[in-house]
């Protein structure tokens, strides 16, 4: 009796089950999910698939019993998770954990970190920025994220050094199918950079911010006299061919190195036979708004750049020589690293996102390009220097957006904490910027927080306006890398030392602090555009590491 009697109840129990389970198939199915389909992504006990949209800017957590990878939204920023979703969610778990058998399908681990990811995400305000902006409601949030992504290790400036010794060292282009007269070029210039001996008479120079200032000068030298470079006529504007439309805001190196690069005299070849190096000019900005203006799907331009890999390839026989390995390209919006990886990765890449800890970068083979922030065209030195460094009053000073998952944290430690740290949102607009310079111009440490990716326009910004930089951002390879000793001049701060960030700062001794400032005006004009170039400017510094690295890369 008491038997069948518990058999009536289990039958009971499992038509309960599922006649929640089949409610809430039909409120999902009834209600229009704003990003797709979610429902297949509820079905695995091992692994939860919350897709939104578009693949790119994907990211794995892990949880206690599942794995979720979240997927950035078709327009990127607004996670609005529907409430009926929840509320259906919520009711399984309250059911299958009262319920608990070995006829579970929906794990109540499993549920939790679905409910706690989105509880997370509700909490982001839609943005029209491709770059998250994070509410303070968030912070906790945030810092829980970025403790999960923490699982990545951290590369210092020491281990990036052997790690671009080991690449260079271990590292070559691909062996050409036929000899020209430029790989022999190529070949002797490199025996005479590694037999470089020391020279004093070279006084526009600042030795100390150089890792081997012999090397460097005389690279440099060689390059003068040396390289010739093959422009591609081929490639239609604006993508194409028009420096014009990208010579103002933080991604303007790319225009400034292009229109530069095509008026060139010193370094222009029509000859293909004489070239060393061939420039692709793109501009990876431009490729975005043109045929992208409203994704954030990365990978939906690279068919274009494939296309004209194979259009450049096919009616030439350049490329193929060499396997694209004397061919290069000088990008800085976010996407450039992803979108040229596959049909492009052979190239000599200078690009602004470099990431040493993603395989879109390789150190050795790939450059950093430096972020400038271009204020004024017409005059790109406006504004230029600041205050002596006994008369900057400002300890530490940062200003921005929320975009990121580091920005928050650093605010959250940091804003209206401390009334030497001035750490602040993005500043009130005014003309030309003008209250965010006057902060660099009389701050001692700039502080360059990461945003959406590990490059910042404030690490220029902040050489520009003689501020010495103070760099948070974990893996983040700095531009020029292979000839300057960034540690002269720069501070690095590890992302999980931000709540110790002011006394790390206070821990350096004034006289070595006044040396770091002196060290940043000697710098700085390494990363200065010129309406015309001059020696050793930002212009010939790109140009020099993409040859440089070239005549390292040479069999």
């Amino acid at each position: 009796m008491g038997h069948g009697f518990q058999h009536i109840l289990g039958i009971q129990r499992l038509a309960y089950f599922g006649g929640v389970v089949f409610a809430v198939i039909i409120i999902l199915q009834n209600y229009e999910f704003r990003y797709g389909d979610v429902i297949s992504s509820l079905f695995s006990a091992s692994k939860i698939h919350i897709a939104y949209g578009a693949k790119s800017n994907g990211s794995n957590y892990s949880t206690d019993n599942a794995t979720i990878t979240l997927t950035a939204p078709q327009n990127l920023l607004d996670y609005n998770i529907s409430e009926t979703y929840k509320n259906a969610s919520n009711s399984v778990h309250n059911f299958t954990k009262n319920e608990s058998s070995s006829r579970d399908i929906f794990p109540s681990a499993n549920l939790s970190a679905v409910t706690e990811v989105h509880r997370k995400k509700q909490t982001v305000k839609n943005e029209s920025s491709s770059r998250g902006i994070f509410s303070s409601a968030n912070l906790s949030a945030v810092t829980e994220v970025h403790r999960k992504k923490q699982t990545v290790k951290v590369v210092s400036i020491s281990e990036m050094r052997d790690i671009f010794a080991h690449n260079r060292s271990s590292s070559h282009s691909m062996k050409p199918l036929w000899t020209s007269r430029a790989d022999q070029e190529l070949l002797n210039a490199k025996i005479k950079i590694e037999n470089a001996s020391f020279n004093e008479d070279d006084h526009d120079l600042y030795p100390f911010v150089f890792r081997n200032i012999t090397r460097f000068r005389r690279s440099y030298e060689l390059m003068e006299k040396t390289l010739k470079v093959y422009i591609y006529k081929e490639g239609e504007k604006p993508i194409f061919h028009q420096p014009e439309a990208v010579m103002k805001g933080i991604y303007a190196s790319e225009g400034w190195f292009m229109l530069q690069m095509k008026s060139s005299k010193r370094f222009i070849t029509k000859n293909p036979k004489q070239a060393h190096l061939f420039y692709i000019p793109y501009s990876s900005k431009l490729l975005k708004g043109t045929l992208s203006p409203n994704s954030y799907d990365r990978e939906s331009v690279v068919p274009y750049l494939k296309n004209y890999i194979d259009m450049i390839s096919g009616r030439y026989n350049f490329w193929n020589r060499t396997g694209g390995s004397d061919h290069f390209l000088v990008a800085c919006h976010d996407w450039a690293a992803d979108e040229t990886r596959r049909f492009m990765g052979t190239c000599i890449r200078a690009i602004c996102n470099t990431d040493i800890q993603k395989s879109d970068f390789e150190l050795g083979k790939d450059v950093s390009l430096p972020e400038t922030n271009i204020r004024y065209p017409q005059n790109p030195l406006q504004n230029l220097g600041g205050k002596p460094a006994s008369k900057r009053p400002i300890f530490a000073f940062f200003a921005g957006k929320m975009h990121g998952y580091l920005r928050p944290i650093l605010l959250r430690h940091w804003e209206n904490k401390d009334p030497e740290m001035k750490i602040f949102k993005k500043l009130p607009k005014v003309k030309d910027d003008k209250n965010y310079v006057d902060f660099m111009k009389n701050s001692k440490f700039c502080i360059c927080a990461k945003g959406s990716e590990v490059n910042s326009p404030r690490v220029v910004e902040a050489i520009f306006y003689e501020c010495v930089p103070v760099i948070i951002s974990d893996n983040f390879v700095p531009p020029f890398f292979e000839v300057l000793d960034w540690e002269s001049f720069a501070v690095f701060v590890p992302e999980k030392d931000i709540p110790d960030l002011k006394n790390i700062l206070l821990s350096i001794p004034k006289r070595r602090y006044l040396q770091m400032h002196q060290r940043v005006k000697e710098v700085q004009q390494h990363f200065l555009w010129h309406v015309k170039p001059v020696k050793y400017d930002i212009f010939h510094m790109i140009l020099h590491s993409i040859w440089y690295t070239r005549v390292a890369r040479v069999n």
